[in-house]
């Protein structure tokens, strides 16, 4: 998704890309009631987040290959 936002051009390439988005807001405390889910999820184990962002761990892992790993966040405002 990052790509629509950024070109990231690394030569030679590299065998394996992970790229990691945050997006980010700040919460008031009179929101917090609001975010439950979000509290809780931040509970969880964080092998959860490995699926959703999609990391091929195998491959990020792998001494052997040339990894990259492109890690940003953006603060969504409003």
């Amino acid at each position: 998704a990052q790509s629509r936002f950024t070109r990231l051009i690394i030569q030679p390439a590299p065998d394996v890309v992970t790229c990691v988005l945050m997006l980010f807001r700040g919460v008031q405390g009179s929101e917090l009631a609001n975010w439950s889910d979000a509290a809780e999820r931040a509970c969880d184990d964080v092998h959860f987040w490995r699926d959703v962002v999609r990391v091929d761990l195998n491959a990020a892992l792998n001494d052997a290959l040339f990894r990259v790993l492109e890690w940003g966040g953006m603060e969504v405002i409003g």
